[in-house]
C-alpha cells in the first residue's frame, strides 16, 4: 500500500494563510472529492454507526448522521455561545443542501477522554482529542482562542482526518481548529465565518478546492478577464458568485468598487454561503434520488490530439455555465444585486449577505459547475453533475498557478500551464484551433450528455517519433537521449537495476529505474505524459530534473534540481511546465513492487 504525501489544504489571501491541512495518509487528493481510495472512488462518511474510544462516543450515528463536538471555550473575541451558533449555522448549510443526503448534528461539548468532562481545548491538552493512536471519536471543532495551537505565521485554522479506512473508502473521524486570535486580521466576524464555511467544506464532503469564478473575480493573471470591464466592475460582478471552495480569500481597496465603498472589501463575506458548485459537488457524493432524476450531467475527456491518437490529460479544470437564460460573460451593465448601492445588500440574521437573487443576466455566473480531469472517472475524464436543464457553455480554464500545496486544486503537485488560458468546446470543429467560439451543450433531466471531448490547442502538431527504451538507462547523468516530440515505449519494475534514490518527505526513498534526457532549445511549455500500456497494473512515479544540477546517486523531493514531479497512486502521471533552454532528465520509478509497461510522451508547445 502506497503512502501518498497528502497536499495541505489552505485558504490563503494576499497577505496571510487562512487555513491548512497537515496530514500523511494513504490515498490521493482530488478535485471535487478530496480523497480517492485504492479503487479510485471517493472516500466518504459511512452511512452506518462509527463508535469507540474511551468515551464510547460516535462520529456517525445509526441513522448515518455525522456527529461533531464543539469546544467549551471562546473563539478569541467571539463569545462561546456565538461561536457555537456560527459553527451550527455552517453545518446546517451543508445539512440542508436539498439534493444531498448528508446530515450533521451537534453532539454537545468536546469531552476529555480521561475524565468524561467538558474540555476547553488548549495547546497543552489538544493531544487528548486529536490522537490518531488513541482516537476519541468526537469529530472535535476546536477554538484556538489565543492562537497558541495554530502558532505564528498567519494561519487562521486547519483541519485534518484522524481516522481513515481506505479498505472501505470511509472516513471515521476528523477535526477542525479555528484561530480566534486572527478574527480581526481578516476583517471581522463575517469574513472569518466565510473561512469557517470553506474549511468545514473540506471536512464535510470531504470536498477539495474548486475554481469557477474565483480567479476572474480576484483578477488573477492566469484568468481571462471579461472584455471592456474595469477591475472594479469585475470585482463587483464576479465576487458575489465566488465558489465557497475557491482556495484564496481576496480583497480590494479599489475606491471605484461599489462593494468596497459599502464595506464588502473581500470575498470572505460571500463564501459564508454555499454556491451552486459546492452544493453540486456535495450532492454528487451523497445524492438524493431527485439529484439523479431531475438534474443532468455532462461528461467527456480532455485530450491532446496527435497523429498517433488522442492522449488523455489529467489535472485540467473544466467549467460548464448555463447560457440559455443569459450570455457569458454577462453584459457590462449587469449587477449581482439589482439596485445596489441605492438599494442596500440584504443581510440575514447573522449579518451574512443574502446570496444574489436569480436573474437571467447573471445566470451564467450563478449556475456554473467545475470538475478536474483524471479523478474517479479515469485518465483525462471529467463529469459535471447536478446541472439543471438548459444549454451550457463548456470550457477548460487555466487553474490559478498559485493553487498548489495547501491551496491545491485537483490531483497535481503543480498546475498545468495551458497553452491557451481559456478554450471552449466547439462541437464538430473541436479539433481545429478555434478556441474562442463554442457550440452549446444540451442538458436534460435525468440524463448524461456524453462525448463532450475537448482537444487541447496550442501544442505541437508534429508527429511523435516512436522510440523504444534502451537499457542500460538507470544513470541520472547518462539517461537515454531522445529528441522531442517523442513517444517512448518502455517498462519499469522494482526489480530493475537502479542507482539513483529519491528521498521523499517522510524520509523514505524511491528508486528510479529509468532515465531519459532531452534538450530544450528555447523557452517553451512542455507536456510530459506517462501512461501505462493497457493490461498492466502498478504504480509509477515521474520526476523532471535539471540535468546540470542532478546528482549521480541521490535526490531530495523538494531539491532545486527537481523541476517537477507527479506521484499519484497510479501509473498515470503528468508534468507540464515552462522550460528554459538547457538539458533536462526524466526519471521513472516503479513504486513499491510495481512492474509496469508504459508510454512516455514529451510534447512541446507550438
Amino acid at each position: 500500500m502506497k503512502t501518498i504525501f497528502c497536499k495541505s489544504r489552505s485558504l490563503i489571501s494576499l497577505a496571510f494563510v487562512v487555513a491548512c491541512l497537515a496530514l500523511f495518509a494513504t490515498g490521493a487528493f482530488a478535485g471535487g472529492p478530496l480523497l480517492l481510495g485504492q479503487n479510485g472512488q471517493p472516500v466518504l462518511w459511512p452511512r452506518t454507526a462509527v463508535q469507540g474510544g474511551a468515551l464510547n462516543s460516535q462520529t456517525v450515528d445509526a441513522q448515518g448522521r455525522v456527529l461533531y463536538h464543539v469546544d467549551s471555550g471562546p473563539l478569541g473575541p467571539i463569545a462561546h455561545d456565538r461561536a457555537v451558533a456560527l459553527i451550527d449555522r455552517i453545518f446546517n448549510l451543508y445539512s440542508n443542501v436539498p439534493t444531498s443526503t448528508l446530515k450533521f448534528v451537534n453532539a454537545g461539548p468536546i469531552k476529555d477522554p480521561n475524565t468524561g468532562q467538558d474540555i476547553d481545548v488548549t495547546k497543552a491538552n489538544i493531544g487528548r482529542v486529536t490522537s490518531r493512536t488513541s482516537p476519541s471519536f468526537q469529530n472535535p471543532i476546536i477554538f484556538d482562542s489565543d492562537g497558541s495551537i495554530t502558532g505564528s505565521g498567519g494561519v487562521l485554522g486547519f483541519f485534518s482526518f484522524l481516522q481513515l479506512d481506505f479498505d472501505n473508502n470511509a472516513i471515521k473521524e476528523g477535526f477542525v481548529v479555528l484561530n480566534g486570535a486572527a478574527v480581526s486580521r481578516i476583517g471581522g466576524e463575517i469574513p472569518f465565518l466565510g473561512v469557517f464555511t470553506h474549511e468545514i467544506g473540506h471536512l464535510a464532503g470531504p470536498l477539495d478546492h474548486a475554481q469557477v469564478n474565483g480567479a476572474i473575480a480576484s483578477g488573477s493573471t492566469s484568468s481571462v478577464q471579461p472584455a471592456d470591464f474595469t477591475r472594479a466592475q469585475t470585482f463587483d460582478l464576479f465576487t458575489p458568485f465566488v465558489e465557497t471552495l475557491y482556495p484564496f480569500i481576496f480583497s480590494s481597496t479599489n475606491p471605484s468598487s461599489q462593494l468596497v465603498s459599502n464595506g464588502f472589501t473581500s470575498s470572505g463575506f460571500f463564501v459564508a454561503s454555499l454556491d451552486f458548485d459546492t452544493q453540486s459537488a456535495l450532492s454528487s457524493l451523497y445524492p438524493t434520488p431527485e439529484f439523479t432524476s431531475t438534474l443532468g450531467s455532462i461528461e467527456g475527456r480532455v485530450v491532446i490530439r496527435t497523429a498517433g491518437g488522442d492522449i488523455p490529460i489529467s489535472g485540467v479544470n473544466v467549467v460548464a455555465r448555463r447560457i440559455n437564460k443569459g450570455a457569458y460573460p454577462p453584459a457590462i451593465t449587469s449587477a449581482a444585486f439589482p439596485g445596489f448601492p441605492t438599494t442596500a445588500i440584504q443581510l440575514d440574521s447573522d449579518g451574512v449577505p443574502i446570496i444574489p437573487p436569480a436573474q437571467d443576466n447573471t445566470d451564467s455566473l450563478a449556475t456554473a459547475a467545475s470538475a478536474v480531469t483524471g479523478l474517479q472517472f479515469g485518465s483525462g475524464a471529467y463529469k459535471l453533475q447536478g446541472l439543471p436543464e438548459g444549454q451550457y457553455l463548456v470550457e477548460i480554464q487555466q487553474i490559478n498557478p498559485s493553487a498548489v500545496g495547501g491551496s491545491g486544486i485537483g490531483p497535481l503537485d503543480k498546475q498545468i500551464p495551458l497553452p491557451v488560458l481559456e478554450e471552449y468546446y466547439n462541437g464538430p470543429n473541436e479539433s481545429s484551433n478555434t478556441v474562442s467560439t463554442f457550440v452549446p451543450v444540451t442538458v436534460t433531466a435525468g440524463n448524461t450528455t456524453s462525448g463532450i471531448n475537448i482537444f487541447l490547442n496550442g501544442l505541437s502538431t508534429s508527429a511523435l517519433t516512436a522510440v523504444n527504451e534502451s537499457e542500460p538507462n538507470e544513470k541520472s547523468r547518462k539517461g537515454q537521449r531522445v529528441t522531442v516530440p517523442v513517444e517512448i515505449t518502455g517498462a519499469a519494475a522494482a526489480t530493475d537495476t537502479s542507482i539513483f534514490r529519491m528521498t521523499l518527505p517522510d524520509g523514505s526513498t524511491d528508486a528510479i529505474e529509468d532515465f531519459y534526457s532531452f534538450t530544450v532549445p528555447a523557452d517553451k511549455i512542455y507536456y510530459i505524459l506517462l501512461e501505462p500500456i493497457n493490461g498492466t497494473n502498478g504504480d509509477l512515479d515521474m520526476y523532471l530534473f535539471n540535468a546540470e544540477l542532478v546528482t549521480k546517486k541521490r535526490g531530495v523531493y523538494n531539491d532545486a534540481s527537481v523541476i517537477g514531479s507527479s506521484t499519484s497512486p497510479t501509473a498515470n502521471e503528468v508534468v507540464a511546465t515552462r522550460l528554459f533552454a538547457g538539458t533536462y532528465s526524466i526519471g521513472i520509478s516503479a513504486f513499491g513492487d510495481s512492474s509496469v509497461s508504459y508510454k512516455l510522451r514529451i510534447i512541446p508547445a507550438q
